[in-house]
């Protein structure tokens, strides 16, 4: 079993424990964020956190935090770049290029193939494609997050504003933000 499919099952099985036993256990809607806050935000479980979040494209925050945070996912998630390898931890640099556009629709093929997702192909890093990337977040009492995907996990930190941090390279913690690159 795949750690994705477990980390569904495992949510899946969390909520009816909550909902049989009639335990305090619930979970909002997506959280209200906006590309205006700023930074990728998220309340309550993580698994709804990014899909209220603002279209990442190579017109739109081409140039950010935010896009390491997406190019993050690629990479866990085994996606292949406009060259047919796959999508490196080297290639993480905050720029929605050409590269970041082809594997991100890899990405939403594989979320179609795999689970049935329904994406538009079309490169961009939308409220949907992001809406079924956050499945794979699992928070842990720490503060930390981490995104398991099908290929590799990784780690982020969100605070109890909901604010998501992220580290690519020595360079430290740093916001998920859609106005800035400073993680490279």
């Amino acid at each position: 079993m795949s750690q994705r499919t477990w980390h569904r099952k495992a949510v899946a099985v969390t909520v009816a424990v909550a909902a049989l036993g009639g335990g305090a256990l619930t979970f909002a809607g997506p959280a209200s964020a906006t590309v205006a806050q700023g930074y990728v935000s998220g309340t309550n479980s993580p698994t709804n956190d990014w899909g209220d979040e603002g279209t990442l494209s190579s017109t739109s925050h081409a140039n950010s935090n935010a896009t390491a945070l997406v190019q993050m996912a690629l990479w866990a998630d085994g996606a292949k770049e406009k060259n047919g390898t796959t999508f490196d931890w080297a290639d993480i640099d905050g720029r929605y290029g050409s590269n970041t556009t082809a594997a991100v629709k890899s990405l939403q093929k594989l979320y179609n193939s795999r689970l049935g997702a329904g994406l538009v192909v079309d490169g961009k890093a939308g409220k949907l494609t992001l809406g079924v990337a956050d499945d794979s977040l699992l928070a842990h009492s720490d503060g930390t997050v981490t995104y398991y995907g099908w290929k590799h996990n990784f780690t982020l930190k969100r605070t109890a504003a909901g604010k998501y941090y992220l580290k690519v390279g020595s360079r430290g913690w740093k916001l998920a933000s859609y106005t800035t690159l400073n993680v490279v």
